[in-house]
């Protein structure tokens, strides 16, 4: 896969425009351009799009190390499942594992392991997860040692363990990130959103608030840093949610939501919140 193939995927999956992938960076000619492959990108320009919106660089770049062509048969089906994931479309999700299933697909770990951690995040539940896929992913985890790529391998798939199950490897990650001498940028992300998909699953499975305190008070711990905000917000906002501080929570909220970003929170409002919002 091309790099401006990879960046015609994402910027789909993320729903943003051309415009907004340019995000004042380089023209949106330019970037239209790179898409089409006219023009190439040096990899610091590259790099500086990817962090403006707080996409995942390692993805990006196994994209375009593990396909060469948009032609090749799971890209349009990751695709639909990252599209069906966005929408919280459950018919849509069932419709992808009945053509994976006919196309002899149902073997492949990454497309079982997409499909199914779009189904898990979508009812807030990990009953649809296999056991062999929590076993394989379980490994992964612990076979990376808490590299960077073992910290965003469970940002992902915290949802597929069992509380008790997430809250040690959860801890594990944190401490070894706080032992580890070089934080360079996208770790720092990727434990910040382990904090934060922690807590949304915390919330959904309504443990004791004992499990919490460990993520709110890692957020809470890590360094001003522009790359983090959002998740530094989002923590915020689940302190507030775990202590029944309506007040907090709708400020948060009302800052989400004009800032376009309320839709990371919105499967936790309440109803009589939301109303407010409206």
């Amino acid at each position: 896969m091309t790099i401006g193939e990879a960046l015609k995927q994402i910027h789909l999956q993320a729903g943003l425009t051309q415009t907004q992938m340019a995000a004042d960076i380089i023209t949106e000619s330019f970037y239209s351009k790179v898409e089409r492959v006219v023009h190439s990108i040096d990899a610091d320009t590259l790099i500086n799009l990817l962090t403006a919106h707080h996409l995942d660089v390692i993805h990006f770049f196994t994209l375009i190390a593990n396909q060469k062509s948009v032609a090749q048969p799971h890209f349009d089906l990751v695709n639909k499942i990252t599209f069906a994931q966005n929408r919280k479309d459950i018919r849509a999700l069932d419709k992808i594992a009945s053509e994976i299933q006919n196309g002899g697909g149902s073997e492949e770990f990454y497309l079982q392991f997409r499909l199914q951690n779009a189904y898990a995040w979508v009812l807030h539940s990990n009953k649809m997860v296999s056991s062999e896929i929590k076993k394989k992913v379980k490994s992964l985890i612990l076979d990376e040692n808490w590299n960077r790529p073992a910290y965003h391998y469970l940002s992902q798939a915290i949802i597929f363990l069992d509380i008790d199950e997430a809250y040690y490897l959860v801890n594990s990650a944190f401490n070894a990130f706080k032992r580890s001498e070089k934080r360079d940028t996208f770790s720092l992300q990727f434990v910040a959103l382990i904090a934060v998909n922690y807590l949304n699953c915390c919330y959904h499975q309504k443990v004791d608030k004992k499990y919490t305190s460990c993520a709110i008070d890692f957020l809470h711990s890590l360094p001003i840093d522009a790359s983090i905000g959002l998740n530094s917000i989002l923590g915020t906002y689940y302190e507030a949610l775990f202590n029944n501080d309506v007040q907090t929570q709708k400020m948060v909220a009302l800052i989400l939501k004009k800032s376009g970003y309320l839709s990371t929170i919105e499967d936790t409002l309440s109803k009589k919140l939301l109303e407010e919002l409206k």
